[in-house]
């Protein structure tokens, strides 16, 4: 078992999640603003001397509200060139009187919601993004409170589902990382991950003449569904009779959670007097609830199943479009291809988890997104597995001293007599090869993006380094819309039911923020909080592999402008979360191009030298 250090004292969890809630919102704001000016702690000027003696810092950020006359005095504990800034508590602000105070969290989410409603001339929103930035932070308290003592986060070795309930802070970036709009307090601990949660799944029987479902393998939906239950040892023998043969129905789980919201659905009741729609209840084996809340896992079962739940989680609502089911099934075919075989021959230890198949009903034709299912493969069966998602990995621990990533790499580079440097850029460098490689050759041969952000990327460890990688998310993929008829001429008909084709400059944002910016970067600035490397050295190395690995052949890598942008660029798209959060913007609907805010930062790697350029190879 890796251990961390113990700060010399420690905090209430309620104060810990107040942190890391200040933390995550106001490196939003000053990502998304650029409203930053950075400053040393030495200064003359005696409030930011007061500010660097009570906090201890050698670093201060300041940030003006010129709509209120006041000033934030941030103390940097971490000055990060990626971008995600770690802070000393409290954060100060001065008014135009020059009187320096202490903020406390709520007073200072005010006070830059307010700024915010300024700058953007809108203040219907900033109640209900206050209003879920405290149910975030309870929430986050209440998972610290039971986790605190839990030293298996930081393990060399873990499960994967108990990394997927190890997302403790969630969305580094994020204004409210753990906000989950729906459920009660007894729901949350009973449906939380953080929290163990553990159920049945609930079943609704439904009549052929209302079903939609497809499926790419040798059985459909439905007989997956009840093959699987037939097989269910929790599930008596007259159950099996009455409900799993082959006959004119459907069984089709849902989350016991939505099981009651679909019931006061007019129509769901209609089908119900009609005898169409049956209202079975829970049974069978329990279900564990991943990261993503509405994915649930047995570690028995060959599949895991994407349930629709009509709670707002981050952004969202969490239902099961029918894009995104049609979606499912076109991608595993497509990767069944001349496509799916080449990824695999050339990157053998790089995965895509699939959906394979989906199952809901329609009334009058439209599909009702909120009894949809679908099914997805399960690489991860049994306990004996050392699969984590990387966001995971690189979360800040709960004392806030390091990350499970930086006690790995402290306790590799002990096992090898090596320095955690050395450690840390053979660790980055396997982790490039094995996940920035395929999903790059993927895209600038066959324009199919993935979005590849950190809660999507789950990584296989051996001896504490990256062996495989796996992408999963039936919805996070995009096809160039240069690409087309490539595709088209592979899979017929493409895109129609699925509706992912995108333009290309819209294409190349996304890949540019989820797989860079937020996956890629998030990771180097989880080495550089940890204190195990120079965030730049890690930078250098990137830039390296983008010049030297990745050729302009093909006619969509002459056309991607992506890796060009990292490569010349002074700034980048990046994806605003608060903005998007203070829009009261569903990022899942609507048209791809204008789902979230997105705005210009600063590119970390312009005018950063190459590991080339340096004493970095080993």
């Amino acid at each position: 078992m890796l251990t961390q250090n113990k700060p010399s004292a420690r905090i209430s969890y309620q104060q810990r999640a107040e942190q890391a809630t200040i933390q995550s919102f106001l490196n939003c704001y000053l990502r998304e603003t650029n409203i930053i000016e950075i400053i040393a702690a030495n200064s003359k000027n005696e409030n930011l001397q007061t500010v660097a003696e009570k906090t201890g810092v050698d670093t201060l950020i300041i940030s003006e509200l010129p709509s209120q006359n006041q000033r934030l005095i941030i103390p940097v504990k971490y000055l990060s060139p990626t971008g995600r800034h770690t802070f000393s508590f409290p954060i100060f602000t001065t008014n135009k009187n020059n009187q320096l105070q202490e903020l406390e969290y709520i007073k200072l989410i005010n006070l830059i919601t307010k700024e915010l409603s300024a700058n953007q001339d809108e203040t219907d929103n900033q109640d209900e993004l206050i209003l879920r930035v405290i149910q975030s932070c309870e929430n986050i308290a209440r998972f610290i409170n039971f986790r605190q003592t839990d030293t298996s986060l930081y393990n060399l070795e873990k499960p994967f589902v108990d990394t997927e309930k190890s997302l403790i802070f969630g969305h580094h970036l994020h204004p409210t990382p753990k906000s989950r709009q729906g459920f009660n307090e007894s729901e949350l601990s009973e449906y939380s991950p953080e929290l163990k949660g553990e159920f049945q799944l609930h079943y609704f029987r439904a009549h052929q003449s209302i079903i939609i479902e497809d499926s790419a393998l040798v059985i459909s939906a439905t007989n997956l569904v009840k093959s699987e239950l037939r097989k269910d040892p929790n599930i008596d023998d007259e159950f099996k009779a009455k409900y799993c043969q082959n006959d004119e129905y459907s069984l089709i789980p849902i989350h016991p959670w939505q099981a009651n919201y679909v019931l006061n659905i007019p129509e769901i009741q209609t089908l119900i007097k009609q005898g169409l729609l049956t209202d079975i209840g829970q049974i069978g084996k329990t279900y564990q609830a991943t990261s993503s809340i509405r994915t649930v896992y047995n570690s028995q079962s060959p599949y895991m199943v994407k349930l629709s739940l009509n709670v707002k989680i981050t952004n969202s609502l969490r239902t099961n479009l029918y894009k995104e089911l049609a979606r499912s099934v076109e991608v595993y075919n497509l990767l069944e291809s001349k496509i799916g075989q080449k990824l695999r021959e050339k990157f053998p230890n790089f995965k895509v988890i699939r959906d394979p198949a989906y199952l809901t009903i329609q009334i009058d034709g439209q599909p009702i997104n909120e009894l949809a299912t679908i099914f997805r493969e399960n690489p991860f069966l049994g306990d004996n597995n050392n699969a984590t998602c990387l966001i995971s990995l690189c979360q800040d621990s709960i004392e806030n001293q390091t990350s499970r990533l930086g006690e790995i790499i402290k306790y590799l580079a002990k096992q090898e007599n090596k320095t955690t440097t050395e450690i840390s850029i053979n660790w980055f460098r396997k982790y490039l090869e094995l996940y920035l490689k395929p999903i790059l050759w993927l895209y600038l041969n066959y324009g199919i993006g993935l979005e590849a952000h950190q809660q999507n990327t789950v990584i296989e460890l051996a001896q504490g380094y990256p062996k495989t990688c796996f992408y999963r998310d039936n919805q996070g993929y995009y096809y160039r819309s240069s690409a087309h008829q490539l595709l088209a001429n592979i899979l017929p008909n493409i895109s129609q039911k699925s509706e992912t084709i995108c333009d290309d400059v819209v294409v190349d944002e996304r890949l540019g923020y989820y797989l860079f910016l937020n996956n890629i970067f998030g990771l180097i600035n989880a080495f550089g909080t940890a204190e195990v490397i120079d965030e730049n050295i890690l930078l250098s190395e990137l830039k390296a592999h983008l010049q030297s690995s990745y050729t302009q052949d093909s006619d969509i890598a002459k056309q991607s402008h992506l890796i060009s942008n990292f490569l010349s660029q002074k700034t980048i798209n990046c994806k605003a979360n608060l903005l998007t959060r203070f829009h009261n913007m569903d990022e899942l609907v609507g048209d791809v191009a204008t789902q979230s805010v997105y705005t210009q930062i600063p590119n970390p790697l312009y005018n950063l030298e190459s590991s080339n350029d340096h004493n970095y190879q080993q």
